[in-house]
């Protein structure tokens, strides 16, 4: 296995195992949701809407966290695949709009 064969090896593993517990804490986010959604049974009626529009903030971040989750998974699919990240079919993964949109801003500034 000659370096760059070796360091692709290596980079793809490390982006399997970045996404993998990812995954994990998108599933800690989800439990959270649902706790939190247990201890709005016990607010005051009145005060519920306010509590309820914070407590989707925990969704929006679970959501955010697949986000990334899918975009690491498919540049680790790519990378053990082809031997190179294909950042165009990996951002095709990411379900949030404003998410990839401001990963492929973020990586157009990087390279302009």
């Amino acid at each position: 296995m000659s370096q760059d064969q070796h360091s692709t090896t290596g980079i793809a593993g490390l982006l399997e195992a970045l996404s993998a517990e990812m995954s994990i804490a998108a599933v800690s986010c989800g439990h959270l949701d649902s706790a939190l959604g247990q201890l709005l049974e016990h607010v005051p009626i009145e005060a519920r809407m306010e509590v309820m529009q914070e407590l989707h903030m925990v969704d929006m971040l679970a959501q955010h966290i697949t986000a990334i989750t899918d975009f690491t998974a498919g540049l680790a699919a790519s990378m053990a695949a082809d031997g190179a990240p294909d950042i165009d079919a990996a951002l095709s993964r990411i379900t949030l709009g404003d998410v990839a949109t401001r990963l492929r801003e973020t990586m157009a500034a990087k390279t302009a």
